[in-house]
């Protein structure tokens, strides 16, 4: 696949949401805390609370978002209400949500051979990924994930299933839905669970958004991301590699 550059999306309240994202969460782009409760609009979908109602209201019981069970696996996870879901293959091992700009999360299961480790499963099947990029990340169901430093692939390991989530950008060519990846992440369970989420965790605040360009192959086999912060106080590119 050809690389594309893009951009991240803008956040004009610098709240932790893009502002595409306050639109599907039906929050105020222009207000830090648009329910005023004293936890920013990013904090409470990271938290899956309700940004637009009184704390403590999850956003499961909010009508923002819905909870996909698939059918074969049974593992459960948080999307944007208006967003689709569909499956590739009849046996939904690989699952599409999607919106209407052309941005997608692809949920995939991977059964592994019988007493296989995660590393060694990785090593033969995500090709051009490195392990060393991966990060381990306990959710709000107290499920251990891996997640790769940008945010836009994850991997949950279980006993004869490996689960990836991929981040794909659309047409628009930019990154407009990586708090939609977050809350993904945030309410995935592998198997049905009793575990209820805690009271909200406090986050930092957060920073004042910046203008990135990145560089993004769209494969969920080899996904380089690099980059680019523009200062625009002196027209100065710094580049990164992640």
């Amino acid at each position: 696949f050809p690389n594309n550059i893009f951009l991240s999306s803008s956040d004009i309240d610098a709240d932790e949401l893009t502002d595409v994202e306050e639109e599907i969460f039906k929050t105020d782009s222009g207000t830090w805390d648009t329910d005023l409760d004293g936890y920013y609009d990013g904090q409470e979908i990271f938290n899956l609370y309700n940004p637009t109602g009184t704390a403590p209201e999850k956003i499961i019981d909010s009508g923002l978002v819905r909870e996909y069970v698939n059918p074969k696996w049974q593992y459960r996870v948080y999307y944007p209400a208006p967003w689709k879901v569909d499956a590739v293959d009849d046996a939904a091992n690989q699952v599409l949500i999607s919106t209407i700009t052309g941005e997608y999360i692809e949920i995939h299961a991977f059964q592994k051979n019988q007493g296989q480790s995660f590393i060694s499963w990785f090593a033969k099947n995500a090709t051009g990924q490195q392990y060393s990029d991966l990060t381990k990340h306990t959710n709000r169901f107290q499920v251990e994930q891996l997640q790769r430093k940008d945010g836009l692939v994850g991997y949950v390991d279980t006993d004869n299933i490996v689960f990836v989530l991929v981040y794909h950008l659309g047409v628009e060519k930019q990154i407009l839905y990586p708090n939609v990846m977050r809350l993904m992440f945030q309410s995935f369970r592998p198997v049905r669970t009793f575990i209820d989420i805690p009271d909200q965790e406090i986050l930092p605040e957060p920073a004042v958004a910046t203008t990135t360009v990145s560089t993004f192959v769209t494969s969920t086999e080899n996904i380089v991301t690099s980059t680019s912060i523009l200062d625009t106080d002196t027209d100065i590119v710094i580049s990164d590699s992640l």
